[in-house]
């Protein structure tokens, strides 16, 4: 496990040193990293050998950052969320999703329906309760079965223009409403992924890693043998002190570099090609998530399979698939049925080392049940991440629906989201270490 972590740190520490001047370094082991990865960039760009600018993180957790099956949204069985889809797992710490209120407003309701969610990871549970840096390399990789487990908790504020004929109570405009939309409920959701093949320190992706821990080997020979050579030729390097790294003529060292700086760029593209591979694995979970209303509103559980599958390095397939149930308390008879939903995400930014690319989705689903007609929706979405190291992005949808919950015809409506994720965050600010 500590291999697969080791090679990620080590393109890492590379890829950091390229925008680097490497003299003010302030050690030899330093110093000489940085100019292996000065001459390894100037070779690359010689040979044309890297096409993309792919940077994969000193952990792994930030690698896993970037699989693609990360929920961040507040879950689908919300009423306002702004996704329609669930994908199989979540921040690899705490999250925070806010649904803030629709674009467009009817002339029967308030636009006030805010909602707040947090997602949190039973593996942040357990290093907090140990006591211990959740980001540390080999207590993240020695506990992923942790990592499977996520818990979501919030409150929601149901769509109160949605009129209803069937439905008691009345705004002051008269209209009779829904039951299900006078007033907040609770979000309570667990998720458990069965099947995490998109994880770096899953057991199964070992074999994307075996070419590369033999190229690792190959890269620290000749890492050893530039050490030697500059040994022999360069005695004063040595001494490891600034004054003597900038008096050294950059041609030798340069030369003795480019020697042997081949088995470096292999590693990187490796090391990459793995990272691709693994994003194109298909990831598996479960969940329940239950919508809970006080006495003027419906309780509605849903249980949930979720499906990831990486189409290809910018697109993943998310599908879901539930079965629904409805308790209606005192206002009519229970429903109970099925819902099935997809998506199609795609990775506008071309760079896949960056953590917050923009994102564009197509969705759509599909709710059949008992005592109600059929309800489909389709929805397109945008995702904007808000700078590159804060871990914050603001979703954007549009949903089209064949109808309401109660009221046959159709309607479209725009909303807009926040999400924050703690694991993105922290695995930014590690890398900068």
């Amino acid at each position: 496990m500590k291999r697969r972590v080791t090679l990620v740190g080590y393109l890492m520490i590379a890829n950091v040193c390229l925008a680097d001047d490497c003299k003010p370094k302030t050690d030899f082991g330093g110093w000489l990293t940085c100019k292996i990865a000065e001459r390894q960039a100037v070779a690359a760009q010689k040979a044309e050998q890297l096409k993309t600018k792919a940077r994969p993180s000193a952990l792994a957790v930030a690698e896993n950052t970037r699989n693609g099956t990360q929920h961040e949204e507040a879950p689908a069985a919300a009423s306002n969320t702004t996704s329609l889809v669930d994908q199989t797992s979540a921040s690899d710490f705490v999250s925070l999703a806010l649904n803030m209120a629709k674009l467009t407003t009817s002339t029967a309701g308030s636009n006030d329906q805010n909602s707040v969610t947090v997602t949190t990871s039973a593996y942040s549970l357990y290093a907090a309760a140990n006591h211990h840096d959740p980001l540390d390399p080999s207590f993240y990789a020695r506990n992923i079965d942790w990592r499977r487990l996520y818990l979501t908790l919030g409150r929601d504020v149901p769509d109160r223009t949605a009129a209803t004929s069937a439905g008691t109570g009345t705004q002051n405009t008269g209209t009779p409403m829904d039951p299900h939309a006078h007033g907040p409920g609770t979000i309570a959701g667990v998720k458990f992924v069965l099947w995490n093949r998109r994880d770096v320190t899953s057991k199964s992706n070992q074999k994307f890693f075996d070419n590369a821990v033999d190229q690792l080997a190959r890269a620290n020979v000749d890492r050893a043998a530039i050490e030697r050579e500059l040994d022999e030729q360069l005695a004063e390097l040595k001494l490891r002190t600034l004054t003597k790294f900038d008096q050294v003529p950059e041609d030798k060292i340069d030369a003795i570099i480019d020697k042997h700086v081949q088995s470096f760029i292999t590693l990187q593209k490796v090391v990459t090609e793995a990272a691709s591979n693994i994003r194109h694995n298909r990831q598996w979970a479960i969940g329940y998530y239950a919508d809970l209303r006080n006495a003027q509103g419906y309780n509605q559980h849903r249980g949930e399979m979720e499906f990831d599958w990486g189409l290809s390095a910018r697109v993943n397939w998310t599908a879901n698939a539930s079965l629904d149930f409805w308790d209606a308390k005192s206002f009519g008879p229970n429903r109970t049925g099925g819902r099935a939903a997809t998506e199609f995400q795609y990775r506008i930014t071309e760079d896949l080392g960056v953590a917050q690319p923009f994102l564009l989705s197509f969705s759509g689903f599909g709710e059949w049940l008992t005592h109600t007609a059929p309800i489909y929706k389709m929805q397109l979405k945008l995702t904007i991440p808000l700078g590159q190291q804060t871990g914050v992005t603001l979703p954007a949808s549009v949903t089209y629906a064949s109808r309401t919950d109660l009221i046959q015809e159709s309607h479209t409506e725009a909303r807009f989201g926040f999400s924050f994720d703690a694991g993105k965050l922290a695995a930014l600010l590690r890398a900068k270490q």
